[in-house]
């Protein structure tokens, strides 16, 4: 946990994106980071730690540079979870020892385990319920607080760049705006890509040899597994990738266009610093 938070954690927290993509500046981990910075033990504080998923919790406690020793106090108590855990493997192992006549060397195992495996499985699902429960009421009852705590501003100016880019992306891909030959090749992907299933769907054998998963690929396909395809399926296949590769050329010329609309509205500057970071 120690080496998650510092070592993977801190690091990232230099990078804009990565502070931007786990949305440090939002109600949620602001919330987050009020209940963690709080000194000693409480209910919300340990519920978080060892509510949520280790490695993305230890991960964001480093970074949003909480304490250390704090947030090590505050997940001490994981014991807890991980005793259920730790009988009930014990219990199973246990369960699968027998006599020399081949009878259970421990009857009663068996039920002891499934109780205990019942009892994790209630512990774990509680504890992550347990930490959304403080979450959200900490992000409900101490607005004041999280309002308080101060905003990344270089995540918000990045957010905004993305906000405006998304604004200009969903303008010029109206589809009552959208070039003829966009539309034509997006209409073209949407009938082969169709086509494609059609041809895999009710024309198999004509698409493919039959072959199973026992078969031997030296025997029935020659030593070669492509050799599974018949021409129709090599269509198919074709079709398929084709369709696939369309709508990312569209992709591509929506963002160009949309930047380009950015540009005449006069904030074209405001992503080349962004590109500029990238």
């Amino acid at each position: 946990s120690a080496l998650q938070q510092k070592m993977i954690g801190e690091n990232l927290s230099h990078f804009v994106s990565i502070r931007q993509f786990v949305s440090v500046n939002s109600n949620m981990m602001r919330a987050m980071k009020l209940v963690l910075k709080r000194h000693g033990l409480s209910v919300s504080k340990v519920a978080i730690l060892i509510g949520g998923p280790d490695w993305p919790t230890s991960v964001l406690c480093g970074i949003m540079r909480l304490s250390l020793p704090q947030i090590m106090l505050g997940t001490t108590p994981v014991v807890f979870l991980i005793f259920p855990t730790c009988l009930t493997g014990a219990l199973l192992f246990m369960a699968s020892l027998e006599t020399e006549s081949g009878n259970p060397q421990f009857p009663w195992v068996g039920t002891a385990a499934a109780i205990t495996a019942s009892l994790t499985a209630m512990v774990q699902f509680g504890s992550m319920i347990v930490a959304a429960y403080y979450l959200e009421r900490a992000a409900d009852k101490c607005k004041d607080e999280i309002e308080a705590i101060e905003i990344d501003q270089e995540v918000k100016e990045a957010d905004d760049r993305d906000e405006l880019m998304r604004n200009c992306y969903k303008a010029v891909t109206q589809w009552r705006v959208v070039p003829l030959f966009m539309k034509t090749m997006l209409l073209s992907s949407l009938a082969m890509i169709t086509a494609s299933c059609y041809m895999v769907q009710f024309f198999a054998s004509m698409c493919f040899i039959e072959h199973s998963l026992t078969d031997s690929v030296q025997y029935n396909l020659g030593g070669n597994p492509l050799n599974i395809f018949l021409p129709l399926g090599w269509v198919a296949i074709g079709l398929f990738f084709c369709s696939d590769d369309v709508p990312l050329d569209v992709l591509y010329m929506g963002k160009g266009a949309s930047k380009e609309t950015c540009r005449l509205r006069n904030i074209g500057a405001y992503y080349c610093m962004s590109e500029a970071e990238v």
